[in-house]
């Protein structure tokens, strides 16, 4: 006779959800606005908040200075 394979219950498949371990990711976009200056925005995730802090801000550093602003200015991250 065929044994039957039980099915994980909800309560299962919630634990295994909430304890899974997830890497965590980064990302950066650069958009044009109207004026045709690139928008830039970096999302650093980082289990603690002062380095993901400070790579997004020299990240952030590093694209202003690669894509200043048509009027010139380049707004270090550390001054926002």
């Amino acid at each position: 006779m065929t044994e039957r394979r039980q099915h994980p219950t909800l309560s299962d498949v919630a634990l295994a959800l909430a304890t899974r371990r997830s890497d965590p990711t980064s990302k950066v976009e650069l958009s044009l606005n109207a004026k045709g200056d690139v928008q830039i925005s970096v999302d650093v995730t980082d289990p603690d908040p002062k380095l993901a802090a400070d790579q997004a801000s020299a990240l952030f550093d590093v694209l202003r200075a690669k894509y200043p602003r048509e009027n010139g200015s380049a707004v270090n991250a550390r001054d926002i």
